[in-house]
């Protein structure tokens, strides 16, 4: 193994699994183990009159996490924008200082 790469133990939920990372990349990933961990609970305990499996659950959870990757996806689609509205902000800056 690589020595940046280290062998992590991350609790999801109620169960231990081996991961490998990158040091530099350990927080992110025992943040990503909780907020899944998180998640579950809050679905857990939402859904818990529709008598959802462990699965069924996960099964949701992905699939919210999925729609948030293409909400943030659209939102990165608009910073070309956003820089051309900087730009012009910048332009138009430049003219009014140039009739003073």
């Amino acid at each position: 193994m690589d020595e940046d790469f280290f062998k992590i133990q991350l609790k999801i939920v109620d169960k231990y699994y081996p991961y490998i990372c990158k040091r530099s990349e350990e927080g992110n990933v025992r943040k990503a183990a909780t907020n899944l961990t998180e998640k579950y609970l809050r679905y857990s305990s939402y859904y818990s009159k529709a008598n959802f499996e462990k699965n069924d659950l996960l099964t949701l959870i992905g699939f919210h996490f999925s729609l948030e990757v293409l909400e943030n996806e659209k939102k990165e689609d608009l910073s070309p924008l956003f820089d051309k509205i900087e730009q012009l902000n910048k332009e138009l800056e430049e003219f009014f200082h140039s009739l003073k």
